[in-house]
């Protein structure tokens, strides 16, 4: 998963087709702000730690959204919702830290667009046909990508520029031996390029469909029979997710007038229906259609006295919920266009690099650059609307002293209509005292601004069964903010490219809603109020250790381990109910997980390739969350019943992919080979608290030991044509 590396150490090269990794090793890295603009850089010199996909994983495993590609990767966390889409965390920090980006631009939206646990964020991506590579950078990148990426950074790189006609399409299903329990999936894909004038003129178009079943994951029998009204009237455990959809266009056209110049738009539209058969508080099944409209019109320079890439980037994403959903139905009766929840974007980027060479003195790799976000975020069902503007200037400087020794200093200033100034520093240096072993110390700040939803004066409010829930913004809401200091270290010889990693990342002001004492909750109300408030500091520290095998006559290796450490340092909160979290974990990320695929390559001829592999991964020791604030009591009975850790899991995969005539592919998967059952280790109680009973003729609720409900035995087949 992790890259090789280079000999060079950092090249200026025209972003053509021909300028990506042709290896699938990963021969080149970008590290900045936009892959499509920027320098490649040898591995060994990048001021960050840096994974890779290549297309080949993409195309030969079972891929729903983003989080199923970048899984294996160490220092990475996901975790499916309840919707069955998945949620990416990094270094022990949620989704809600993790920037995703197309080519370098932006794709995530504002903070409070999605509710409930279900989000379509990781969705919104490209068809598998198109992707070349994906690129994960672990820990704060806030100095290059601003607000969002203080966790970290996954960059899906497509194809572009083509010389000739391409093209791709990819059928694909995963049939369920259980599959009245865990629904089948269906797609297709395509991806088409051709010049249309040699040299100045050309297009791609992409496509893509999925259709997946819902997961059925009924009640026990005496748990259903126990419970009443609206519980008694849903089947379905909280964790069932109803069918899905996802599907996508878009085209990109592209003009070249000369070798240094080239200019292109890109037009996106995606689609997505996702829901849950049981939102478990309310009982009931909630379905949502999601809508994005993506342009980007790009122009990149490229001469001898430098580089530079400008874009203008429009982005709007909207979802609405079904109204008259019968509980287990696909779809409503119609759309709820009265809660809508609608964000828009509009971004401006211009940057500039150059290398600059100083003879004995090494050389200097320069990168900065001007940025603005209008970011306007609105919800009908609670008449919020509010808009943000940010701008931020941000320049770094690499200058590698020579051939053992190089370091990286870069600054980012962000300024808002909104918060006061914030500072983004990074430090890096790079030793490398023999060809084969590079050292790594670096130190980045990260940033992330507060949920535009949250910074209201006032009071919302909603009613379910009775009680309404009040939320109070807070427009004093500071900035979240983080250190995180790094070493590492690489070995890369003819045989073998291995990394370890060590981190430790000091989070400080986060944000948290808590009970809050407000005037619509006086003494003997059966109101609830909560607000935000900046509360907590806490501690993220682990691990990270990846170890390549290189291809020996036909036979290849990798191995992944990672270790998290998360613990909440200081918490105060007025009001605050159940458990004291100082000392316990921040969230529930396991703390060590490991993968080992073994891949073996033989070509019979020229036409007849077959590449397998079997995939080995774990989990261990993934806590169990700390009951505090306004989860206290949904999570108190959770550490009672099953302890401090959910329960560990091992499973195993095996794929065998045919390649024939240079241009049909074949891929046939088992995933979940000796059928490890995530629905067999229910346990059943009743009550909460000092009245929680364990078990027992009476027990009408349910948890599950295991913190993730992972497919039974499933087949993975896909048919791919190259033209």
């Amino acid at each position: 998963m992790e890259s090789t590396s280079t000999k060079k150490q950092t090249t200026q090269v025209p972003q053509t087709e021909s300028s990506e990794a042709k290896t699938y090793k990963l021969e080149k890295v970008t590290t900045t702000v936009s892959t499509a603009s920027g320098y490649t850089q040898d591995i060994k010199y990048a001021p960050a730690s840096i994974a890779v996909v290549p297309k080949e994983e993409i195309l030969e495993r079972p891929v729903r959204d983003v989080g199923d590609a970048v899984q294996d990767i160490p220092g990475v966390y996901v975790e499916a919702s309840k919707t069955g889409a998945n949620t990416i965390s990094m270094r022990g920090l949620d989704s809600s830290y993790t920037l995703i980006l197309i080519d370098g631009k932006r794709q995530n939206v504002a903070q409070g667009f999605d509710e409930n646990d279900m989000s379509a964020n990781t969705s919104f991506m490209p068809p598998a046909s198109m992707i070349e590579r994906i690129e994960v950078i672990r820990g704060p990148a806030s100095i290059i990508y601003g607000s969002d990426a203080m966790g970290g950074v996954i960059n899906i790189i497509t194809k572009k520029n083509p010389q000739k006609f391409t093209a791709s399409v990819q059928l694909e299903t995963k049939l369920h031996e259980k599959h009245k329990t865990f629904g089948n999936i269906y797609g297709v894909n395509f991806y088409m390029a051709a010049p249309i004038v040699k040299d100045k003129f050309s297009m791609n178009l992409r496509g893509k469909y999925q259709y997946g079943e819902q997961n059925a994951f009924l009640k026990p029998a005496y748990i259903l029979a126990n419970q009443t009204g609206t519980n008694r009237a849903n089947p379905y455990l909280g964790w069932s997710a109803t069918g899905f959809q996802n599907a996508n266009l878009g085209a990109r056209f592209t003009y070249t007038p000369n070798t240094n110049n080239t200019l292109y738009l890109d037009l996106d539209g995606y689609f997505g229906r996702l829901g849950s058969l049981n939102t478990s508080t309310a009982s009931i099944t909630a379905i949502r259609d999601f809508y994005k409209i993506n342009g980007i019109l790009n122009y990149d320079v490229d001469y001898n006295w430098g580089r530079i890439n400008t874009y203008l980037q429009y982005s709007q994403t909207f979802w609405a919920p079904h109204a008259g959903v019968a509980v287990g139905a696909s779809s409503g009766t119609s759309i709820n266009w009265a809660s809508l929840r609608d964000n828009k974007d509009v971004i401006f980027q211009s940057t500039y690099n150059n290398l600059f060479e100083f003879g004995k003195f090494g050389e200097l790799v320069v990168n900065g650059g001007v940025y603005y976000l209008y970011e306007r975020f609105q919800n009908k069902s609670s008449n919020f609307d509010r808009a943000m503007n940010q701008f931020a200037v941000f320049a770094e400087g690499g200058w590698n002293i020579n051939d053992y020794i190089g370091m990286t200093l870069g600054l980012r200033y962000n300024y808002s209509d909104i918060f006061k100034d914030i500072p983004n520093p990074r430090f890096y240096i790079n030793y490398n005292p023999f060809s084969w072993l590079t050292f790594k110390v670096g130190v980045a700040s990260g940033v992330r601004t507060p949920n535009l939803s949250y910074l209201y004066e006032g009071h919302t409010e909603s009613t379910f069964n009775d009680v309404t829930t009040y939320v109070y913004g807070n427009k004093d809401l500071r900035p979240e903010t983080s250190w995180s200091y790094e070493v590492g270290s690489i070995i890369d010889t003819e045989h073998i490219f291995a990394t370890l990693t060590g981190y430790y990342t000091d989070f400080r002001d986060q944000i948290e809603t808590i009970p809050f004492d407000g005037d619509m909750c006086s003494t003997g109300s059966t109101n609830v109020c909560r607000t935000y408030r900046n509360l907590d500091k806490t501690l993220m520290a682990g691990a990270e250790v990846g170890f390549k095998l290189k291809p020996i006559y036909g036979f290849s290796l990798d191995a992944n381990y990672g270790f998290t450490y998360t613990e909440v340092l200081s918490y105060s909160a007025s009001g605050n109910v159940g458990e004291n979290p100082v000392g316990k974990p921040v969230n529930s990320i396991p703390k060590h997980s490991f993968t080992l695929t073994p891949r073996y390559h033989i070509a019979l001829s020229e036409n007849h390739v077959f590449d397998m592999y079997l995939r080995w991964s774990g989990k261990f020791q993934t806590p169990t969350p700390t009951a505090t604030g306004t989860q206290a009591g949904r999570l108190d009975q959770t550490k009672a019943i099953i302890g401090q850790y959910y329960k560990d899991y091992q499973i195993v995969d095996i794929a065998l992919t045919y390649k024939a005539f240079k241009k049909y592919y074949i891929t046939f998967s088992v995933n979940n080979l000796f059928d490890v059952d995530f629905l067999g280790d229910l346990v059943g109680y009743s009550g909460s608290g000092n009245n929680l009973v364990i078990g027992g003729a009476n027990a009408n609720n349910v948890i599950n030991r295991y913190q993730r409900i992972l497919p039974s035995r499933n087949y993975w087949i896909t048919l791919r044509v190259e033209f």
